[in-house]
């Protein structure tokens, strides 16, 4: 074991334990409780769920069974609860510092159980939403869309996360759902495992269902590398995808332009691209991570660092494929709130949403599934229904879409 683990794992359990204590230190002190032995139990209680996360994450590593699925799970959710627990304490402790300083009354028991019961029922709400990805239908121009692809149905799914929390049964409901939108064609941007264990075999068989008058095609994300690149692949190959590893392919005359993670070096890594642009084409190019294409330099952490908290949002190789459209994955749009603004920060814009520069545009999904705690709440998660159209139809004053659940609403 590496010392760049050990100090990895160190630094997570200390950040995991302060958000523990903020959130007990700060019950305690909201519904004062003073007796030694509720003290106690309380603070048994919060070492417990601190340690209960990575615990029963490296127990389901060593032994996949019901006790230890259920104990990760358990665990996935309270880490949930926690953080919209602690959104809800933060505010707790905003209002009766404004109410001391305007010398208004309020009792700091009320306003705790008022916000921590908002909070609890939000979670739930955030629960079940993770579980019930709904359909987000978008209109999107081409400059030079054949006709046969006029208001065609393009469906988009990333982040699937088919593992220990998201198995069969999520995997039938997104089939039918898909399959329910009659699609010409079904493009995957990576992420389709989880990469923390289970039964993935299982887990893929109902996508075998899927189905799409112009194919199904896939690129990997950072996830199936979790799972091991060439485990991941041979599973998902007994899927009927098309896998596309820096590989274009013509369909109907729209070209598909398939980047696997991490990227490229260069453009001339890419199979089937013409020698010649004609510039008369319509272009999708599918990349998991709404970045630039071009491979970070330096040894494996290094890469990861640079990919996750440095993210190259120039788009400069991308746009140079004369791409009329990316679609994207990865950021989950943070997930669960507050860390949509930290996506937001990191990924300038481009982590949800629909945004284009020049004649590039980017479609970066908030995903189909969850990682980590089961959790969705800034925005519900979607299956991603594009309708092409040539660009005249869009309208010229094309904004970007900071609020992409508002502009296109979930059906």
């Amino acid at each position: 074991m590496s010392f760049k683990f050990i100090l990895f794992i160190l630094i997570v359990l200390l950040l995991i334990f302060g958000m523990h204590f903020a959130f007990f230190k700060s019950l305690v002190h909201f519904f004062s409780i003073s007796r030694p032995s509720s003290k106690t139990i309380t603070y048994t209680i919060m070492v417990f769920l601190c340690l209960s996360f990575i615990s029963a994450f490296f127990m389901l590593h060593w032994q996949t069974n019901v006790w230890t699925i259920g104990y990760y799970r358990f665990a996935a959710v309270w880490m949930g609860f926690l953080i919209h627990f602690l959104v809800a304490v933060s505010a707790t402790w905003i209002i009766i510092g404004v109410l001391k300083l305007t010398g208004l009354p309020g009792s700091r028991m009320t306003i705790a159980a008022i916000m921590l019961s908002f909070a609890a029922a939000y979670s739930v709400y955030s629960l079940w939403s993770t579980f019930h990805p709904c359909v987000r239908e978008i209109t999107i121009g081409f400059k030079h869309l054949p006709p046969n692809w006029e208001r065609s149905r393009i469906v988009q799914l990333s982040d699937v996360h088919l593992g220990t929390i998201h198995g069969k049964s999520f995997a039938e409901r997104v089939v039918s759902q898909v399959n329910g939108l009659d699609p010409d064609l079904i493009l995957i941007t990576g992420d389709l495992l989880d990469g923390v264990s289970g039964n993935y075999e299982e887990f893929i068989e109902p996508l075998k269902r899927l189905h799409a008058r112009h194919g199904i095609f896939f690129v990997t994300g950072n996830h199936e590398y979790y799972v091991g690149i060439e485990k991941a692949l041979s599973i998902i190959r007994k899927a009927p995808f098309r896998i596309l590893d820096n590989e274009m392919v013509t369909i109907d005359g729209l070209e598909v332009l398939g980047v696997g993670y991490p990227g490229i070096h260069r453009i001339s890594d890419i199979t089937n691209l013409p020698e010649k642009e004609t510039g008369a084409h319509a272009r999708i190019l599918m990349f998991h991570t709404p970045t630039n294409l071009k491979k970070n330099s330096g040894d494996l952490a290094s890469r990861h660092f640079s990919s996750y908290w440095m993210p190259d949002t120039s788009f400069e190789l991308n746009k140079k494929l004369n791409c009329d459209l990316q679609l994207s994955g990865h950021t989950h749009h943070g997930q669960i709130f507050p860390f949509n603004f930290v996506t937001r920060l990191l990924f300038k814009k481009y982590d949800y949403g629909l945004n284009r520069i020049g004649d590039f545009q980017i479609y970066t999904t908030c995903g189909t599934g969850s990682w980590g705690p089961p959790m969705r709440s800034p925005v519900r998660p979607e299956i991603v229904l594009i309708r092409p159209v040539k660009a005249s139809v869009q309208s010229e004053d094309f904004e970007q879409q900071h609020n992409i659940s508002a502009q296109y609403p979930c059906k």
